[in-house]
């Protein structure tokens, strides 16, 4: 890149949409410059195609998302041309979401959009974030949502423009979720929740201390709100409210940790259609948690992980990457994630515990900053701090490798600079 990357999302994010015969080693980013970058990591680290914005338009891509491409067609270029990918990717930029359909790449430089979704979704003000959903039972349906500044989610079922062709029996369906019916806050995280039955589950974020969880077929209200609140816990959640600026949910879809303005991170859980906090890990962070994450390692990567078929096995583990350059991988412990939940002291090698030796790239006053900003946490829960990366630079995106095959049990960092950062943590 050439320069400072705002979005991340790696292939292996979305596997139960993925075709299962497309190589899951992928990641794509997005930069200030107006240009997204996949990477294919089995040709090596060195980008495979870059995506580009129209010219005149907003540059800053503030999202980036892997989708599966639509059916095959005969226009689409033939599997022997090297540019071409099995992937559709989606790129906010401003009030537009543009679609490249990579099948058709026939140069390492693509100009040209397939799609511009504006005139679907139909956001008034710039998209922070978009977000497909997961399959539900017998129900192969894709929506896409997409927050924006002006406090709306966006959400559609249909991820082409209508065209004056299109058939009149053909609907498309468009639902408009207000977090904030005033306006005033932002959306800043969207994330529609796994493993769905009879509903479609998104979670809502934004610059008002509130984290909505909806039903996206009743968009009229939300199925429940949590209002963070803002406590004296420490020096930093005095200065600073808790907005948040990111959501992930666990691997089975109970639990939700938000990124929060205060230097804390709050993990909730959905009881029947209500939001209850269980936790908060405080005191970690000197600054604001940028962005969050359950990791997605396992698979081949991992015996250990792959030997558990619970449904929750891989809720306890908690990624957090904060804008006082550190990142930290949290025990949420089994009080919040429950018995199913593996011990991540158990997933990772012994070596790169704090009760062992870190094996990061550090040097010696590093270390010993990190573990004094470490020592005496008083996590409530049974949660713990398992061990931290400084990374030093200030982050703006987290996402982590599921089953690649090239870098199995990664976190992939984007921040201030031009670069992409990937570190990889040994697993049993």
């Amino acid at each position: 890149h050439k320069a400072s990357v705002l979005s991340l999302d790696h292939s292996s994010s979305k596997q139960g949409i993925s075709n299962t015969n497309t190589p899951i080693c992928h990641l794509l980013s997005g930069d200030e410059a107006g240009t997204a970058r996949l990477w294919d990591f089995r040709t090596g680290v060195r980008a495979a195609l870059c995506m580009m914005v129209p010219n005149g338009g907003p540059q800053e891509v503030t999202s980036v998302a892997f989708s599966p491409p639509p059916p095959s067609k005969s226009d689409v270029s033939s599997g022997s041309n090297p540019f071409s990918h099995d992937f559709t990717v989606y790129l906010s930029a401003g009030k537009h979401v543009y679609s490249y359909d990579l099948r058709k790449a026939t140069a390492p430089v693509v100009k040209q959009y397939t799609h511009n979704l504006s005139t679907v979704l139909e956001n008034s003000e710039e998209v922070n974030h978009l977000s497909f959903s997961f399959p539900g039972r017998g129900n192969y349906n894709l929506n896409l949502a997409a927050g924006d500044d002006g406090g709306c989610v966006r959400v559609s079922d249909s991820l082409t423009p209508p065209s004056s062709s299109s058939s009149s029996n053909t609907r498309t369906r468009k639902r408009i979720l207000h977090h904030d019916p005033d306006e005033l806050a932002m959306v800043t995280s969207a994330v529609f929740r796994p493993r769905p039955t009879k509903s479609l589950d998104l979670a809502t974020g934004g610059t008002d201390c509130t984290i909505h969880l909806w039903d996206v077929n009743r968009p009229r209200r939300p199925s429940s709100t949590h209002h963070i609140a803002n406590d004296d816990a420490g020096a930093n959640q005095v200065c600073n409210p808790p907005m948040v600026h990111s959501l992930s949910w666990s691997p089975s879809g109970r639990l939700l940790a938000g990124a929060l303005g205060d230097g804390s991170c709050c993990i909730l859980r959905v009881d029947g259609r209500r939001l209850v906090e269980v936790d908060r890990l405080r005191d970690g962070h000197d600054a604001a948690v940028a962005s969050i994450l359950f990791p997605g390692f396992g698979g081949s990567s991992s015996s250990f992980l792959a030997a558990s078929n619970h449904v929750a096995a891989r809720d306890r583990l908690v990624a957090s990457a904060g804008n006082d350059g550190a990142i930290f991988l949290w025990d949420l412990g089994a009080d919040s994630a429950g018995d199913g939940a593996l011990d991540p002291s158990d997933i990772f090698v012994e070596s790169i515990l704090l009760s062992g030796r870190q094996q990061q790239n550090q040097t010696e006053a590093e270390q010993d900053s990190l573990e004094d900003d470490m020592e005496g946490l008083a996590l409530t829960g049974g949660s713990k701090l398992l061990f931290g990366i400084p990374h030093q630079r200030k982050p703006n995106f987290l996402v982590s490798s599921g089953t690649d095959n090239v870098f199995a049990s990664a976190l992939f960092v984007a921040d201030t600079t031009n670069d992409i950062t990937a570190y990889t943590l040994p697993l049993r």
